[in-house]
């Protein structure tokens, strides 16, 4: 069911992440990459109500949080990895 989910559908925009002190583009960059290696990291047969509830939960978790622009990429991917395990087991077993 994966290839049947369109991952720019949920591509956010600067205009959502609000102001940052003119990082607002760098801080769309890396929560749009998140998103990308969130979607990478989807199981095949995951269903569209799994990936509305894990882009939901994502955006939860980062939207406003200065981890997003301090953090190296490779903490992102290290946080992301976690974050998306944990999230899509709670989204099967709820």
């Amino acid at each position: 069911m994966k290839d049947l989910i369109d991952v720019h559908d949920y591509i956010i925009g600067q205009e959502l992440v609000g102001d940052w002190d003119g990082q607002e583009e760098e801080v769309t960059d890396r929560i749009n990459s998140m998103i990308h290696q969130a979607y990478n990291m989807l199981p095949d047969d995951v269903t569209p109500y799994m990936v509305e509830q894990l882009f939901d939960e994502l955006w939860a978790a980062v939207a406003g949080q200065d981890f997003v622009i301090e953090a190296e990429y490779d903490e992102l991917e290290s946080w992301l990895d976690s974050f998306v395990r944990q999230k899509i087991d709670e989204i099967e077993h709820d």
